[in-house]
């Protein structure tokens, strides 16, 4: 069975029309798409790394806050007159969840640095050790001790 299309009828027009314009993307557009697709994909990929290396710096800040929170509360359980609360400067290092962490405490009982004979200014420095570029600032917590005693209201 055979079908005649006439010369001047309007589905000659349509199929000569679509087999011109069945085309589809060039090798050129297709190397340019794939271009933009490659330095889209490296864009998310170098977020990616800067998101990992921020969360690891917040991680190293949390963990060395926590410990000069828990240094400092060392000391002001101790007594005023504790051989913690005497020694002008101390150092050492500590072992959290497999990193190493700087403590520096610096107790001040003169009036050069802040403090007095009955008031002693702690300062306690934590640095976390091999720490990304993001985390290598200390976390300081500075606290004042005062000497116990009794005030200008005592009972008589």
């Amino acid at each position: 069975m055979r079908f005649w299309i006439r010369k001047n009828s309007p589905r000659r027009e349509f199929i000569k029309k679509r087999k011109k314009n069945q085309g589809g993307f060039t090798l050129l557009e297709t190397s340019i798409a794939l271009c933009i697709m490659f330095v889209v994909t490296l864009a998310t990929g170098s977020l990616f790394v800067y998101a990992v290396n921020y969360n690891s710096g917040a991680a190293d800040r949390s963990a060395a806050l926590a410990i000069a929170q828990q240094h400092l509360e060392r000391l002001r359980k101790a007594s005023y007159t504790d051989a913690l609360l005497t020694t002008p400067s101390t150092s050492e290092t500590v072992l959290n969840a497999g990193r190493s962490y700087s403590v520096q405490t610096t107790i001040c009982s003169t009036s050069d640095c802040g403090g007095s004979t009955t008031l002693k200014l702690i300062t306690v420095s934590v640095s976390p050790q091999a720490a990304t570029q993001w985390a290598n600032s200390a976390v300081t917590i500075t606290s004042q001790r005062a000497m116990p005693g009794t005030g200008s209201y005592e009972a008589k």
